[in-house]
């Protein structure tokens, strides 16, 4: 395709409303993936206009939506907001944040280097390989008591979310944090407030289906997290304990002074949120994958090498953080596409994962996919800090599941989270087999 016709290709209406809109992620496979494969198709960078949001050039292609996010200078990630919300929503927070979109200040989302790159080095030991496989003996008692719990609790059949994909993340990101089980729930009640303002079933009750409902849910919960781990923080400098926190906290940064008290809470907020939705929303991915393609069952079953090509499947199939913004900092070329400075820009990581081009047969769960290149972490200097302990964490209930279970089939239609920007199943009936 000509370079004149991608940037004078309008996108038409319902397939721009399809990929923009929150609503429409409620049916991801049925109108959410076919409108990313026509622009995959027709024009993988192409701008679109939906009346209440912002301009923005949808990102659509693998190798785009990498070039993207690989330059943080070129293109910032949150000089306006890390998420695509209605105009409203960005006022809302404009006016309740002094002029600006920045929930979180020195969250890793919202810096760019060179504060981002000193913090991130700052903390990066704590989430070495080698440094997390020490916690795999707590992951794996909390992975067997999570699946006892699921099937003594049932009787062949359940929402496995419910019983099983919720509990099990929040259980090891809160017991690695260092968050007393008497505070689980709250943990839970927070982290769907922060991601579910979208979502009829996860609004606050006062907070009014207005344009600006997700702007200010998130507000809210994100005041409410911090107010939470600012004590916890403080409590870990007072009293060191052998948890995730204490490692955050105590970093020290290359002159021997620790981070900022407020860059502390924020990365232990960020890893309380995205260690449990977004793991929640992995594992399910996985389940649903196996449910509905048996082959891959008794391939895993039969051959627990296969255990790392699960994972890694399941965080393709899923794709739990659907997009991630960026704004262009200058006049520039995308891929033969002309992008103002100013310009914003959704990349879909979902599209991104189904990339035809670098994914043969997108639309089949393949354990055996090799390579893998997905994008479910993001990419480039914002690749997700705590990917290794989703892994671990994930490979380890794999395994403990699978070692209780031998058939596993859906028993009913899976129901979607309603959000552009983080979701996955809210509700996963299924049917299985005990060994």
């Amino acid at each position: 395709m000509s370079t004149n016709l991608l940037q004078n290709l309008t996108v038409p209406q319902d397939v721009a409303e399809a990929v923009v809109l929150p609503k429409s992620y409620g049916d991801l496979q049925g109108t959410v993936l076919p409108a990313l494969k026509w622009l995959r198709e027709h024009a993988p960078i192409a701008q679109a206009s939906v009346d209440g949001y912002d301009p923005v050039w949808i990102v659509s292609s693998h190798s785009a939506v990498q070039e993207v996010l690989r330059n943080a200078e070129l293109f910032h990630n949150a000089d306006v907001n890390i998420m695509l919300q209605p105009q409203a929503g960005d006022q809302y927070l404009r006016d309740m944040l002094g002029g600006h979109t920045k929930v979180m200040t020195y969250n890793l989302s919202y810096v760019e280097p060179p504060v981002h790159t000193l913090f991130r080095e700052t903390t990066a030991h704590a989430f070495l390989p080698a440094q997390i496989r020490g916690y795999e003996p707590r992951f794996r008692k909390l992975a067997v008591d999570s699946v006892s719990r699921m099937l003594e609790r049932n009787n062949g059949s359940c929402d496995i979310v419910r019983e099983l994909t919720a509990d099990y993340p929040l259980a090891v990101i809160m017991d690695l944090l260092g968050v007393p089980e008497s505070d689980w729930d709250l943990m839970m009640k927070l982290t769907q407030d922060t991601f579910g303002g979208d979502d009829p079933d996860w609004r606050k009750d006062d907070v009014p289906a207005t344009p600006e409902a997700m702007a200010r849910q998130w507000l809210e919960s994100t005041e409410a997290f911090r107010e939470y781990f600012l004590k916890v923080v403080r409590d870990r400098h007072a009293n060191p304990r052998d948890d995730l926190t204490t490692a955050i906290a105590t970093s020290k940064l290359p002159n021997g002074e620790y981070m900022p008290e407020m860059a502390q809470v924020e990365l232990v907020m960020s890893i309380a949120l995205a260690g449990h939705d977004t793991v929640n929303s992995s594992i399910a991915g996985g389940i649903h994958g196996l449910a509905t393609h048996p082959d891959q069952l008794r391939a895993v079953r039969e051959n627990p090498k296969l255990l790392h090509g699960l994972v890694e499947e399941s965080l393709r199939w899923a794709t739990p953080a659907k997009h991630f913004m960026r704004n262009a900092t200058q006049d520039t070329v995308l891929q033969g596409v002309e992008i103002k400075a100013g310009d914003r820009l959704m990349c879909s990581l979902q599209s991104a994962n189904q990339d035809e081009k670098v994914f043969s047969n997108p639309m089949t769960f393949d354990i055996s996919r090799r390579p893998n290149p997905h994008v479910a972490f993001s990419f480039g200097p914002h690749v997700c800090l705590g990917q290794h302990i989703a892994k671990m964490e994930m490979r380890v209930l794999f395994e403990e599941l699978l070692a209780r279970i031998d058939g596993l089939e859906l028993l009913g239609d899976p129901v979607n989270k309603v959000s552009n920007f983080v979701s996955g199943f809210k509700s996963l009936p299924v049917q299985y087999t005990e060994v």
